[in-house]
């Protein structure tokens, strides 16, 4: 059935391509996309089973399966159930035919949402594990495939610098296309970056993306809402400064940009207090002694060595922001090779080893000038970079360690690593350019 199944989505996948190359040659990577996901779903999940033998991928697969059997045996029960909450009232629907949920997933929001999003997948594939995985794996490459397009709509001609970027970065393959929160959370941000890009450009219907926003909010929300502690500033900022740039009084312009600033706080401020419930232990009131508490607890001996530390600080904005530069790297390239202790540590390793080469090389050789210009002429490489470096400066400050450091960390990925392609390209382009004009002038 798996084989059948791959069959299928190979000659799917095929004629999409055909229909668009001829006049988007991005998609010549479209297929290599697609199964680099569809791999690294079907590895994770051969890794979580055969090696490890359970995880939070096998638990959800589990209470789906629960719910899923009780769709058959009783549809009723299975209405009440699908749509309750997570109680024990709940949980007496299901009988010992069908199987009963984990009470700690059910009762826990972000955990019930997505085994209720995985239930109509497991329906269609029939309860397996691996066919319910591919399918993941497809819904959630439509996300970073959305956005790769996005990118090369700015940025045409570095097409393959920015696939390797979005599609093919070994830990967004690994970690965001199994049965998991985080493959979830990963397809739903890039489908909200994409629609708020459209707005921001008023590319298609303004109703419609207003819609799309909503949607995969409510989506990241339901899961992982500490997300829009970023996404909100972030996409305030890319907002305005799209909307400054097109002031061509130069006074006018230094005038807006104070009072934007404000704005920006203030939404934020306003926007994220809406959200104080849903964002739990990331909330504006408890996300500081959260992240202090958090930061003591990782020099407790259960965690083996597993761990990292940025070292103590008050729960104060001040406390927080004295440990920017240790969060923020931490973030972004750690584990570093020496801190690897297994084989996947070891490959985010090596992953975040190229990242900070390839950065160190971009600061080295862009130039001042070309990287403001970049910004000023597309807003999108200044809010890919606002997102990246506030995300990872959040995640190193609230994460103790790093098998949670490298899956939580992943929607930063493809816009940081499209930030730096883009400026790598630019750097690479310059260089070129001047070694051409010397063979020109010697010749």
């Amino acid at each position: 059935m798996l084989f059948a199944l791959l069959i299928a989505v190979y000659f799917i996948a095929l004629r999409i391509r055909k229909t668009h190359l001829p006049e988007r040659p991005e998609y010549r990577f479209f297929l290599w996309g697609l199964w680099a996901k569809i791999f690294g779903g079907i590895l994770f999940g051969c890794i979580y089973i055969f090696h490890y033998g359970q995880g939070d991928t096998t638990s959800f697969y589990e209470c789906s399966l629960s719910f899923c059997k009780l769709f058959h045996q009783d549809f009723p029960d299975f209405i009440s159930a699908y749509l309750g909450p997570g109680t024990e009232e709940v949980k007496s629907y299901f009988t010992a035919e069908t199987g009963e949920p984990m009470m700690y997933m059910l009762a826990e929001g972000s955990s019930r949402f997505v085994i209720k999003l995985l239930v109509p997948f497991m329906l269609v594939t029939g309860g397996s594990y691996f066919l319910t995985t591919v399918l993941i794996s497809i819904f959630t490459y439509g996300g970073l495939w959305k956005l790769y397009l996005m990118f090369t709509s700015y940025f045409p001609a570095y097409s393959k610098n920015l696939a390797i970027a979005i599609l093919f970065m070994p830990s967004v393959i690994f970690w965001g296309s199994g049965i998991l929160k985080d493959s979830f959370t990963l397809a739903a941000t890039c489908y909200l970056i994409v629609a708020t890009n459209n707005i921001i450009t008023r590319k298609g219907k303004i109703h419609g993306n207003i819609l799309r926003v909503i949607f995969f909010a409510y989506i990241v929300i339901s899961i992982k809402a500490y997300v829009i502690l970023i996404l909100l500033p972030s996409s305030l900022v890319w907002f305005c400064y799209s909307r400054i740039k097109r002031i061509r009084n130069r006074l006018v312009r230094y005038l807006v940009v104070p009072f934007t600033y404000i704005l920006i706080i203030i939404g934020s401020y306003v926007g994220l207090r809406a959200f104080g419930e849903r964002l739990g232990k990331f909330s504006i009131d408890r996300a500081l002694k959260t992240a202090a508490i958090t930061q003591k607890d990782l020099k407790q001996e259960y965690y083996e060595g597993n761990s990292f530390d940025i070292g103590d600080f008050e729960p104060t904005p001040s406390g927080a922001l004295s440990k920017f530069p240790q969060a923020t790297i931490a973030g972004l390239y750690r584990p570093f090779l020496w801190d690897s202790n297994n084989a996947i540590m070891i490959i985010s390793g090596i992953e975040n080893f190229l990242i900070l080469a390839l950065t160190i090389f971009v600061l080295v050789k862009i130039r001042w000038k070309t990287l403001r210009r970049l910004i000023s002429e597309n807003p999108v490489i200044l809010y890919s970079f606002v997102f990246s470096v506030l995300f990872a400066f959040m995640i190193g400050l609230t994460t103790s360690n790093y098998g949670a450091l490298v899956r939580f960390r992943i929607p930063l990925i493809p816009l940081y690593m499209a930030c730096i392609m883009i400026m790598y390209s630019q750097a690479t382009s310059h260089v070129k350019t001047r070694k051409e004009m010397r063979v020109r002038e010697n010749s």
